[in-house]
């Protein structure tokens, strides 16, 4: 008897099962966060090549016949930058081109159902630590150090504060840095 119940049960949950089409049921939102290990192997405009973008491999390009090398920072920030409720990424590259220099590039990283598109670049200087980035609100903050009237290129002194947002595919900064940094929007 216990059997004849059991199989009277089952065949009751089966049916409304059954009846419920793939088609009928809307799939679930898969909002891929952009982790480090995505942003670490994706592609970057760059203005240090001919061909306008880099493939980094492990967060590093290099090409020494051009002596040029690009290093992903690995201080980066998670947030909606396009208002599709979707978070992406703000990321900072060091690009050497085999001087003293070490220019460093604010780089915005779409999420387009998990891969990343890298839609703008803005060039924060040369030499310039990044201490800290964040998102809040749909801008990007990004603490650094830059460079004073007097001081030499080795040695920024200066601490600000830079916001941008994206504006129709552009990364835009919405006010000047600290008074006392030397400053070329």
């Amino acid at each position: 008897m216990r059997n004849h119940v059991a199989v009277a049960l089952t065949g009751c949950l089966l049916v409304p099962l059954s009846a419920c089409t793939p088609e009928d049921v809307p799939p679930p939102e898969t909002a891929t966060e952009l982790s480090a290990a995505v942003l670490r192997s994706a592609t970057y405009t760059s203005p240090y090549v001919e061909e306008g973008e880099i493939l980094l491999d492990g967060g590093i390009f290099e090409d020494t016949a051009r002596r040029v090398a690009v290093y992903f920072i690995p201080e980066y920030a998670v947030g909606d930058l396009d208002q599709d409720g979707v978070p992406d990424a703000a990321v900072v590259l060091a690009t050497n081109t085999g001087g003293s220099g070490t220019f460093h590039d604010l780089a915005v990283v779409l999420n387009r159902h998990g891969v990343p598109e890298n839609k703008a670049t803005f060039f924060l200087g040369d030499r310039v630590p990044v201490d800290r980035i964040r998102i809040v609100d749909g801008e990007i903050q990004v603490e650094i150090t830059m460079h004073g009237p007097a001081d030499p290129m080795c040695c920024p002194s200066v601490q600000a504060t830079r916001r941008f947002r994206l504006a129709e595919g552009e990364l835009v900064e919405m006010e000047s840095p600290a008074d006392g940094a030397e400053y070329e929007p």
